[in-house]
This record gives structure tokens, sequence and C-alpha cells, in this order.
């Protein structure tokens, strides 16, 4: 339901966060698009958003609607194309034979690999070894 609303204001949603913290409810909508969001953007997906939860009667104290951010969360193939040649951090589970942390350049992947190139050598990490891949600005 909120990606429909979102697809309507040309905008795509990347991430949705639905917790309690401190008794209440947070609804967070991440949303993005080719040229980056701005504050206008935000408030338009926000109260066409907040129309349809209504509607809905779908529970929440606080909606908050903003962009993913410099150190976005990657997790479809469409952001691990975009972001190609882009620095990311891998965090990897605690089962995987290498690092746990990873700081690189987002090469490509393909169906079992995400492909790093880390201090110049390249490293592939199986998709299941990963928790979490995030961009990594330098500044």
């Amino acid at each position: 339901m909120v990606e429909e609303r979102l697809n309507e204001l040309e905008l795509e949603l990347v991430n949705i966060e639905y917790r309690k913290e401190n008794k209440e409810q947070f609804l967070r909508v991440f949303i993005d698009k080719d040229n980056g969001v701005d504050l206008d953007m935000c408030s338009q997906a926000n109260r066409a958003i907040k129309e349809s939860l209504d509607e809905q009667e779908i529970p929440y104290d606080y909606l908050e609607v903003s962009s993913p951010g410099l150190d976005r969360v990657l997790k479809k193939e469409r952001d691990w194309e975009r972001f190609s040649g882009y620095r990311v951090r891998i965090k990897t589970r605690k089962s995987f034979p290498g690092p746990q942390r990873i700081t690189g350049i987002l090469l490509g992947f393909d169906s079992e690999n995400i492909a790093v190139e880390l201090e110049g050598e390249l490293l592939k990490v199986p998709r299941e070894m990963i928790t979490i891949i995030r961009l990594h600005p330098e500044f």
C-alpha cells in the first residue's frame, strides 16, 4: 500500500521500519529518487502515506518519512546495480570464514556472491553470509 502511494509520486520505497520505542509505535518510511529527495518530497510522501494508513486503520504514534541517508542500506539488486563502483561496508555472519566487517568498492554481484574490491584484491562474499550492506561514504 505504501509503495503504491509512493509510486504515484514517482518515489521509490527504500525501507520501512515499524517498531516500538519508549512505549510508542514508530513507523519510519525511507524514500528515494534517482536525483535524490528534498524536504518537499518527504512532506508530500508523508501526507499521501498518512492518508492510506488512516484509511486502513494501521496504528502508529509517529510517522517519519525521510531519505535513506548517505549510509543507506543496499537491499535490492537494483541498489547493487545503481551503486556499483561506490564504497560499501558489509557485515557478515559469524559463521563466515573471512572478516566480519568488510569495507571496499562494490564491483558487482551474481546469484550467489557480492563482489568487492578490498585493498586491490577481488573478494567474493556469498550472499547468504551477508547480514547487511551499507554505502560507506568517505568524508
